[in-house]
């Protein structure tokens, strides 16, 4: 693991290769709304994209993000999004990213830059 990464947040565990690295989602919160979402959830986490040298950059753009639900049922894929690069204490750098899934069930995560795909598994409680 880049040292960048490892010095983000030492205690999450990351996914990645390359030039991107994603934090494991922690909590998942009902999403605003109400209605039609009463069931969904969104996730935060932060996404880190390198360049050849280790180091955080946005020379690259964001990172594409997706949700496919594993096993079907109701809607099956969503499209998660980034802010902007940010900057926090001490120079940390990240993509500050959301994905609202809209609904429960077992949820394959695939970020994309350029050929690096990272993906990983969130299972969504039933509300």
């Amino acid at each position: 693991m880049p040292a960048v990464v490892r010095d983000f947040d030492a205690k999450r565990k990351w996914y990645g290769s390359d030039g991107l690295w994603v934090a494991e989602p922690g909590l998942l919160d009902p999403a605003d709304g109400g209605g039609a979402d009463k069931d969904a959830y969104r996730t935060k986490y932060a996404s880190i994209t390198l360049d050849g040298q280790g180091r955080a950059t946005d020379e690259r753009g964001a990172p594409r993000v997706e949700a496919e639900r594993l096993g079907g049922g109701g809607s099956d894929s969503v499209r998660g999004s980034t802010g902007g690069f940010a900057t926090g204490d001490g120079g940390r750098q990240w993509w500050p990213t959301i994905i609202q899934f809209p609904g429960p069930g077992c949820w394959r995560v695939t970020e994309t830059l350029g050929a690096t795909e990272v993906r990983f598994t969130v299972h969504v409680p039933e509300a």
